[in-house]
Parts: structure tokens; sequence; C-alpha cells
């Protein structure tokens, strides 16, 4: 009796706990949603149009069908057919909400853990895209709820579709069903394949991801998804099932994108949004004026340069960024890629060498363009990199290896400092590294590679004088006549003045006459050019260049381009085109003060590869000009100083002259007499030397010896040695007691 009294009890219990909790639920609900109610033709405004302006403040002209509406006797069945299947099987039957959708996500949920599936129909969608936001919240779902059954009463099932398609985002700035078919297929609505429609429905849930614009492979993927779907609920037969999985997805060659401002505005607005914290959708349909930094003509001339007959090369596809160096603005922008220039990662090849390599060397102070470094090939603990087709210069200056883009130097100096010390360096530069990066990094063998906007700051930071700041899209963002965002870049010292400059030097040598020389005939700039691939073909290549003004990062990718695709062809040619559209100023880059031109040792650079400034001694055939941070200056050579023998002697024998020293191992040694005939030459190294030199003659005879190089330039020369010589032995005798002591006899 009494289990069955505590257990009357505890059901009673449950069951005013449930009610209250369904009471709790219901007042909640009637809170939250107090205000919400569907306003009369709410839903026919699709959105509040975003304005992109250009840097003077002229709007962006982008193409009118992403604001044309399409109505849903102009959209193929075969799309709302894959949206139903994949959205929301049950939608021309449920009131708004779906109960077993709901009751399903609900213990999906809890299984996970977390908001996982939110069980929304297309109706609640709908309320979503057009009125609500993306924010994912309890609070947010029951606005929805109420909102979606609003909708139900008072539009009909057709209606609801209609809008619906028509507020979807799917990404790169395509809002609506029009919008999406005109890009991605060249097509209208109503001309879609059951493939393209499924497409379309594939792409809503994450169209980074899934769009065949970023991922084909993903978004035919997706696509198969909602085929599958469709033949399990009878839309389709397994006939046309197997059709539709068959095709493949190919951008058309004219589209929507043949707007020369497009890609530039796309990649402005998902910077935007990100600034904000919004998705795209909200963005374009927030009412907003985003302001860039887009110079209208430059973005013409790049978007006629990139896709004139020059660059459609099979198999090649191409992207160019122009960047203002004061500014960091991002000026003009065009590209292949659909992907976000700010995400998009390639392979930067041998562009990344003055980050990892030549930078760290140059700052350290062991370095300076002119130190002489082994071009050879190298083990480094199993890690061998070869130059392009193998050929290796031997000893070099750090501008020559730069200039021939040299692979064992670069990896020999990233070696030596550490690569993960060398990352840490580069990434003061806007560069970004996996943790899995080891020294092929350095050629750029990267695990996930740069973004084109990643690279343009580091070479913008040189441009700069070793300033850092974010390249950027965004001038300013206004929203019901305020300023919501302004750019207000912050600025980061990455390196010393001296070292930026005297890479910016070594870049100019590579555009002049290296890797980069089809940009010589550009008056002042610096440049670097990168490839990767392999034996078969090569996959990225990329011109890295910069005037005191701009800076331009030109790329071609492709998954097989020819082999004859490099960094100093193609991309190099397209920076040289937009370059030549652009008024540069012809003012070069200013040295900092802490430069210095200073005469070096040529000779012992040359012959013992040893950077040492000129000593006093220097013969001026051995001097050369070289460029030195003032406060990191090589020592001084004193290979010259006292090049001839100490122990120089002239000596009298019997009936002979006997002249000695010691040759040591620098340089050749001269022996002449007073009239400046030769008597005996000895090589670097010969040692002691005793030469015996027949006596004849009347009055003084004297001998001077003579140091040159190898190479006959006349180094020093000493003092003669000086004997009196007599006819007669008795004069000679008498002459020989008296002045035994004086110096002329040697």
């Amino acid at each position: 009796m009494k289990a069955k009294k505590a257990l009357k009890i505890t059901a009673l219990v449950l069951l005013i706990s449930f009610v209250f909790i369904i009471l709790g639920g219901v007042i909640f609900y009637v809170i939250v949603t107090k205000d919400i109610n569907l306003n009369k033709n709410e839903l026919e405004v699709y959105a509040e149009e975003t304005k992109f302006t250009d840097v003077c403040g002229d709007p962006i002209t982008l193409p009118a069908e992403y604001k044309i509406v399409a109505p849903l006797n102009e959209i193929s069945p075969h799309i709302v057919n894959a949206f139903v299947a994949l959205e929301d099987k049950r939608f021309y039957s449920h009131h708004g909400l779906d109960y077993r959708r709901i009751a399903g996500a609900l213990i999906n949920n809890i299984k996970a853990g977390y908001m996982k599936e939110g069980g929304s129909t297309i109706t609640q969608q709908l309320a979503k895209n057009a009125i609500l936001t993306n924010e994912k919240s309890i609070v947010r779902k029951l606005k929805e709820a109420k909102l979606a059954k609003q909708i139900e009463k008072r539009y009909s099932k057709d209606q609801i579709m209609e809008m619906y398609l028509n507020t979807i985002y799917f990404g790169h700035s395509l809002y609506g069903v029009r919008a999406a078919t005109e890009r991605l297929f060249d097509k209208k609505p109503s001309d879609v394949s059951l493939s393209e429609a499924a497409i379309l429905a594939g792409i809503v849930k994450n169209p980074k991801k899934n769009s065949p614009l970023n991922s084909v492979e993903n978004a035919l993927e997706r696509r198969d998804l909602v085929l599958k779907l469709m033949k399990d609920q009878g839309y389709i037969d397994e006939t046309e099932y197997n059709a539709a999985v068959a095709e493949g997805y190919s951008e058309p060659d004219t589209t929507a994108s043949d707007n020369p401002y497009l890609k530039y505005a796309e990649s402005a607005a998902e910077e935007a949004a990100d600034i904000l914290g919004i998705s795209e959708k909200s963005l374009f349909t927030g009412g907003y004026v985003v302001n860039t930094y887009l110079d209208s003509k430059l973005q013409r001339n790049v978007y006629e340069i990139r896709n004139g007959e020059s660059f459609s090369t099979d198999g090649v596809n191409s992207t160019e960024l122009i960047a203002d160096n004061r500014s960091g603005g991002i000026v003009a922008y065009d590209s292949d890629s659909s992907f976000d220039p700010m995400e998009f990662r390639r392979s930067p090849g041998s562009a990344l060498k003055p980050f990892l390599a030549y930078l760290p060397a140059l700052e350290s102070g062991k370095y300076s363009p002119f130190t002489p470094i082994l071009d050879q090939k190298t083990d480094f603990n199993g890690y061998s990199p070869k130059n392009y087709m193998d050929r290796y210069s031997g000893w070099c200056s750090l501008t020559e290896a730069v200039m021939s883009s040299a692979n064992a130097p670069a990896v020999k100096l990233a070696n030596e400092f550490g690569i993960n010390g060398a990352k840490s360096f580069a990434e003061r530069f806007g560069l970004r590294f996996n943790e899995k990066d080891g020294l092929p990094t350095v050629l750029g063998g990267m695990t996930d590679g740069v973004t084109v906007t990643e690279l343009g700051e580091a070479y913008m930071t040189l441009a700069c004088g070793g300033v850092h700041k974010q390249l950027t899209f965004i001038k300013s963002i206004e929203k019901d006549g305020k300023t919501v965002y302004k750019n207000e870049a912050v600025q980061t010292r990455a390196v010393s003045e001296e070292s930026a400059y005297m890479m910016t030097y070594m870049l100019e040598k590579t555009a002049e006459s290296g890797t980069a020389k089809k940009l010589s005939s550009i008056g002042c700039v610096a440049a670097k050019t990168g490839t990767n691939g392999d034996s078969d073909a090569n996959y990225d290549a990329w011109c890295a260049a910069y005037t005191p003004e701009y800076t331009s990062i030109s790329s071609c990718y492709g998954k097989s381009m020819p082999l004859s695709v490099t960094g100093g062809g193609l991309p190099s040619l397209l920076a040289l085109k937009i370059l030549q559209t652009i008024p540069l100023s012809e003012v070069g880059f200013t040295p900092p003060e802490g430069i210095i031109y200073a005469d070096i040792d040529g000779y012992l650079y040359d012959n013992y590869h040893i950077l040492n400034l000129a000593g006093e001694n220097t013969p001026y055939e051995y001097r050369k000009t070289a460029m030195f941070n003032e406060n990191l200056l090589p020592e001084t050579s004193c290979y010259f100083d006292d090049p001839l023998p100490t122990d120089f002697a002239v000596r009298r024998g019997d009936g002979e002259l006997s002249v000695s020293f010691t040759a040591d191992d620098k340089f050749v040694i001269k022996v002449s007499d007073l009239n400046g005939n030769e008597v005996y030459r000895a090589e670097p190294g010969q040692g002691f030397v005793e030469v015996a030199v027949p006596e004849y003659g009347f009055g003084f005879v004297g001998y001077r010896l003579a140091a040159e190089t190898s190479d006959g330039v006349f180094v020093a020369e000493s003092d003669p040695k000086i004997v009196f010589l007599f006819r007669e032995n008795r004069f000679d005798g008498i002459f020989r007691n008296r002045f035994k002591n004086n110096s002329i006899f040697g």
C-alpha cells in the first residue's frame, strides 16, 4: 500500500511539473513573440538593396539580374521539387510547422549536445530569410514559428514557394534563384536541367563549400544527395536519376561575371560581412552603403588585360590584385577563382624566399646584399632541394641568388636561423603557416599555402619600408546615414628600414635582369617570382611586384599548366601590362639614413669569397662599391697591408751578388734592377728565395722588390738595396773598409 501511495504521489508531482513546464513554455512563447506579427506586404520586399561605392564615392555598377525577382511560373518544376525533397518533404501538407521533423531534430540535438539541426520548414526559412536573422537561438526559432503560422494563413503554398526561392542566398553575391541560374549556368530559372536544379538546392546549406564555382567536387556530391532524395520521394525515376548523376559541371563562358566590377564587389561584400559579423545575405539585404578603395578605371584595365587573348591559355587561370601602398586599400582585383581572395590558398613557390630566408639574414647583421654564399646542391638532414634545371652557380652574392631564384642558398639561410624562427619572422609580414611546415616551406612547399592578400601584404610591407598593415577592400560602411565602420589601419614595424631597403634593392635587380626581367622596361619596380610544379606540369606561378606607389600580385594556376608557365612568364607579363597602365612617379625607392655605400676589397671577395671593407692599401683596381647598414659593417681588409718580404737583402759574394727574400702565399714578388729590368719572379708560396747576380760594371748597383697579384695588379714596391762596384780590387777594398757600415752595401 505504501509503495502504491508513493507511486501515485510521484506521478502527480511529475504531472504537475509537466503542466508547469508546458505553461511556462506557453508564457515564454507569448512573451518573446508578442511583438512579432506579419505586416502587410512585408514579404513582398525581398531586400533592401546594399550599395557599393568606389574610392571616389561613385556607385559600383552591378548586373541588373542580381535584383530581378522570378515568378514561380518562370521557375523550373525541377528546382521546386529539388528544394522540397531536400529542405521540407512535407511542405505541401503541413501548416507552417512540421512537428515530426521538429521532434526528430530535437532528439538529434539532445544526442549531439548542441543545436545540430533546426527542423525548419520552407515557410520558417522564408520567415528567417525575409524578416529575421540567422541567429541560432530558441528565441529566434519561436519567432520564426509564429511568423510561419501567420504566413501559411495569408499566402498559398505557391506564393510561399515563389517568395522563398527569391530570398535564398547562393553565395557570390547571388541573391535569389534568378541571379543564381544566370551566374552558375547562364540560363533562366525555367531552363535549368534536373542536375542543375539539384546543384542549386545543394548549395544553400553552405554556399562557400558547396558552390560549383568554389568546388565542383563538393557541388556534385551534394547534387547526388539531392537527386537520391528526389528519387526516393517519387519526383524522378531511376532513368532520370542516372542521367542526371552522369552530368558534370562547367562554368559557362559568358555569364554575369563579365561585369568588370563583380569580382571586386563580391570580395568586398565577403570582407564587409565579416567585419560586421553578419552573413553575406544579411549584408546584401541590409541597406548598407559599403565604401571601397576601388579605382574604377584601373579595375577595368585589370579586367580587360586579364581576360584578353594573352591570357587565354587552356588550363591556365589567373588572378590579379593591385594595392595602394599608402592606404593598404585594394584598388583593383579580378580572378578566375570565385573563392574569397582572403581564403583561397595556393603554393607561392619561391615568392616566400625573401621573408623566410633573405630578410632574416639581413636583419641578423651577418649578411648584406653582397655577402658571398655558395650555390650548390646540399643535403639538409635528408632534404636536398634542386635548382631550376638542376643548374648551380657556385659562389655568388645574395643578390645574385635572389635574381636567379637559387634554391640551395635560400634553404641554407633558413636552416641557419631555424625554420621555426624563420616562420615566426615571416608572420610579421602577414603570412600564415601550419605547424607542420618545415624547410620545404622556403620554396613554397606549404601544408596550406598563402592567399593573394597575404602575399600582397608581405610585399607591400617592403614597399612601405618595413611597416606592415593589412590589405582591405573596405574604406568604410554606413547604415541609415551613420558610419558603422571606418578602416583605421594598424601599422606595425615588421623589419628595419635598412633591411627592407636592401631587400628591395635585390628585388629591383631581379626585375632588371633576374627571373622577373619582363618588368625591366618599367622604371622603378622590385619583383620576385615563384613557381610550384613537378616534372610533368606546373600548378602555381606568381609574380609579386611593387613600386613606391603600388603593390601588384599576379598569379596563374591550374591543375596541369604547361611547364612553360612559370612566375617569370605569364604572371610577369600580366604584371607588366597592368603596371604600364598606371601613372608611376619617377622617384625611386628612398634609402633610409642608415644605408651607406662603401668600397669593399674585391680581391678578397673574388678569390676567397670574403666580404671585407677595402683597406687603406687595397689597390684601386680591386675596390668595389657595396651597400651596407651603417651599424652592421664588416671588418676592414688588411690583406694588402705589409705585402713585401721583411727579409729582403742584397749581399756580395765571390764574384757575384746575392739577392734574397721569402715569398709568402699571397703575392708574386718581382726582383728588378734600378733600370726596371726584371731579374727574377717568385710565385706566391715559393718560400725562401736566393738569387745570384754576377758582378759587372762600375759604380752603384741596386735591386728592388715589387709585389703584384696573380693577375698582374701592382700592390707595392720596396726601396732599392744598393751596392757600389769597382773594377780594381784595391779600390774596392778601400771603399769597403771605409764605408762598411753604410747602407749602400746592403
